[in-house]
């Protein structure tokens, strides 16, 4: 029994030093907490930023949608005056324009179409497959032998 009290005697600074591991712990936690929140108002700003950004671009968008589409109609007129001051009839002048116009049009649905196509996330859908395995509910060989049982329903 007198060997048990040296050791509680000595156990006592070992209280200090358990004390001084919790509070670093503690202050460890904490600096990490503290970082954890500092991103979440860095990113909470951020998206801020971006909205307001987004806001301002699609208000410059809709301004130049506007002018451009200006533009091309000014652009038509002078093309059916020329038409018109070169001889050509009021149906030719108008219908030189229009079928550029549909020209130009059927090349940009042509062309998002094409664009759209990357949209469809096959790749993703891919891995997915690989990555889940794509397991019928009934595997091919036991739909077959059932099939070739008699008495089995169809």
């Amino acid at each position: 029994m007198d060997e048990q009290a040296p050791a509680r005697d000595a156990a006592g600074p070992l209280g200090d030093d358990a004390r001084a591991v919790l509070d670093a712990a503690r202050a460890t936690a904490r600096s990490h907490v503290d970082g954890l929140h500092a991103l979440r108002r860095l990113f909470a700003a951020e998206v801020g930023l971006a909205r307001d950004a987004l806001v301002a671009a699609l208000v410059w968008l809709l301004v130049a949608t506007v002018l451009l589409g200006t533009a091309y109609l000014l652009l038509t007129a002078l093309l059916v005056s020329g038409l018109r001051s070169a001889g050509a009839p009021w149906p030719l002048a108008i219908a030189i324009p229009l079928v550029v116009s549909v020209g130009v049009a059927v090349f940009g649905v042509l062309r998002a179409k094409a664009m759209l196509r990357h949209a469809d996330f096959e790749g993703t859908r891919r891995q997915l497959k690989l990555g889940f395995g794509d397991a019928p509910a009934d595997p091919p060989a036991a739909a077959a032998g059932d099939a070739a049982r008699p008495g089995a329903a169809p």
